[in-house]
């Protein structure tokens, strides 16, 4: 019984430690999903970002090869299309949910950032953008 009573009282520093670093821990990634981020500071003091997000196409299960069987399977499912495709609402929705969740994970742009330029396709998208507040804010 006095063992628990000192196992007790030294476990009780450590539990918060414990807590605290399982918490912080980045989170995990997610499978077919590649997500990028890169930061620059100018001389200036502009800070800058890329942010950018790719999702694995679920209709390409396996790489496109010289084989005329794969690529014969791959026209007649459709998945080749010649025209893009509008993202619906919900896919820009995420990304951007996606892009603020890595500016707060980082504390990057406090403030708010500037978009400077997006590109956006079927699959993902980047995003270039300047943060309100300076390196020396």
């Amino acid at each position: 019984m006095n063992n628990k009573k000192i196992l007790s009282h030294l476990m009780l520093p450590v539990l918060p430690l414990l807590l605290a670093a399982c918490t912080s821990s980045p989170s995990l990634p997610v499978p077919g999903l590649k997500e990028s981020f890169h930061t620059e500071i100018a001389a200036n003091g502009a800070k800058r970002f890329t942010y950018s997000l790719e999702i694995q196409r679920p209709d390409f299960p396996e790489p496109v090869t010289s084989s005329s069987v794969n690529r014969t399977r791959i026209s007649q499912a459709g998945m080749v299309q010649q025209r893009p495709r509008v993202r619906p609402l919900s896919d820009r929705l995420r990304f951007n949910r996606m892009l603020r969740q890595k500016l707060t994970e980082t504390g990057f742009c406090r403030d708010g950032f500037l978009e400077l330029e997006r590109t956006e396709h079927a699959y993902g998208g980047e995003v270039r953008g300047e943060c309100r507040d300076g390196a020396g804010g």
